[in-house]
């Protein structure tokens, strides 16, 4: 079987250390003791041919001996994407934002409706098993309003509400069994936002963080109690609540991430040490963000730099302030990638972690000079491009090592989101004007409680 291409930046199985784990000790048989023999003993050497019987015993102990020290084959669970990842479950004709921000207003509800953009007009279409293939309207953006900028739909507790916000700052409120927008209100240049039970959070352009409270029924009361923390210097790109709704994350277009305690005004002391401040730091755009779902102090960043020199960090909130050796884990929490990262996401379903990534970096390959050429002519050059461009990758966490890549386009997946039960992604595929919907993932099975000798009644025993 030929070997498998791994993408540029994926661990490989001897990366980090877990054959320690398991017992596996060095990865080569002993040497044997003729090739410890001495030069000055070669001479004395018997060199009579060797019994069949003895190199069959030979022969089992060299294969013996290499298949103990072979490491372990990697293991996935049911759940996992190396099952399950399949393309093009369905698609649904789309067009990117209109306003020339490279946006893509694309949401997932709780009632598996996808919400999407065409030119100024929302819209919705049933991606569950038994919908039908209709697509349906929700509601069409004023001209004096610009352009659909954002989308973003509720939560657990607002599942048939969505938020939509135009290229001018107006954000409006929509119930969708309805049809009817419930509120709305204007803030200057907003460029990402998250909901957070019935709290919608906002970035601006410059930085600014806002909260807004909608279950407030005036909209100038709402704004005039909007709760606003500023830190950043630049555009925020990415915003993110944790699981429970304590902590949250933004990420700006200067590359900086700050970890946010929803009671203060103030992000948290965390990241690594630069210049005797802390700082969790990118190289560029800082556009994925995504909280663990099973390990809720665990965040992991992607960023966007144009030159493909990018990167995804884990970060741990719950350790950054301890500097102690024992604090360092076996590991990785960096992982270099040469293709822009446009989201992240943890699975639900297993200890997974998805990436979607955009254009990659392109590498000039020289070629050999050719007989009788002068060295100081230039040579002419291949290109060699990102092998998980414009591709969904998924790891395994914490390892993360590479179990399945598959290519989405050829000029980039602008984005994603993950279905409400963690087992469909859908990617925004501008060049395709199209969002692919994918199975991602597997459905986890409860495991079934049997009844023990506590549970039964003392009465039924004979």
């Amino acid at each position: 079987m030929p070997r498998e291409h791994r993408p540029f930046g994926v661990l490989h199985e001897d990366d980090v250390d877990p054959l320690q784990e398991s017992g596996y000790g060095s990865l080569l048989p002993p040497l044997s003791v003729l090739s410890s023999t001495s030069s000055s003993s070669r001479g004395h050497l018997d060199i009579r041919p060797v019994p069949h019987s003895e190199l069959a015993i030979m022969r089992r102990y060299s294969s013996g001996t290499l298949a103990a020290s072979r490491p372990p084959s990697p293991t996935y669970p049911e759940t996992s994407a190396k099952n399950h990842l399949r393309s093009c479950r369905q698609t649904i004709d789309y067009s990117a934002s209109d306003d020339a921000t490279g946006l893509w207003p694309l949401s997932w509800s709780a009632h598996d409706l996808v919400m999407f953009g065409r030119g100024k007009r929302v819209h919705y279409k049933n991606v569950g098993s038994n919908a039908n293939n209709d697509v349906g309207q929700l509601c069409k953006i004023k001209d004096a309003h610009g352009y659909l900028h954002l989308l973003q739909c509720g939560g657990k507790d607002q599942v048939n509400m969505v938020a939509v916000c135009t290229s001018k700052g107006h954000l409006q409120l929509w119930d969708v069994p309805t049809k009817k927008m419930i509120r709305s209100w204007s803030t200057k240049g907003v460029s990402a936002m998250r909901w957070n039970t019935a709290v919608l959070t906002v970035g601006g352009l410059r930085g600014a963080i806002r909260h807004f409270d909608t279950r407030v029924k005036e909209s100038s009361k709402m704004k005039e109690q909007a709760k606003k923390v500023t830190r950043h210097q630049a555009k925020i790109c990415s915003l993110a609540w944790s699981e429970g709704g304590k902590l949250f994350a933004s990420g700006d277009e200067a590359g900086l991430v700050h970890i946010w305690d929803v009671r203060k005004n103030v992000p948290l002391d965390v990241g690594d040490l630069v210049q005797r401040r802390k700082r969790m730091l990118h190289a560029g755009p800082v556009q994925a963000l995504a909280w663990c779902p099973w390990q809720t102090k665990i965040l992991a960043s992607g960023d966007a730099a144009p030159d493909g020199n990018n990167v995804v960090r884990i970060w741990n909130v719950e350790n950054m302030n301890d500097s102690s050796p024992s604090r360092l884990s076996r590991y990785p929490d960096r992982l270099e990638v040469d293709a822009q990262v446009t989201s992240l996401h943890f699975s639900t379903q297993c200890k997974e972690l998805v990436s979607t990534h955009g254009p990659g970096k392109v590498t000039p390959s020289p070629q050999p000079a050719q007989p009788n050429q002068r060295n100081d002519l230039n040579t002419s050059t291949e290109l060699g491009t990102s092998k998980i461009s414009n591709s969904v990758v998924v790891r395994s966490y914490p390892t993360l090592r590479d179990v399945v890549t598959k290519m989405a386009g050829t000029k980039g997946i602008a984005g994603s989101v993950l279905s409400p039960n963690g087992q469909r992604i859908a990617l925004a595929v501008p060049e395709k004007n199209l969002i692919e919907i994918w199975d991602i993932w597997g459905k986890q099975i409860p495991l079934r409680r049997t009844a023990s000798l506590t549970d039964m009644h003392t009465t039924s025993i004979r």
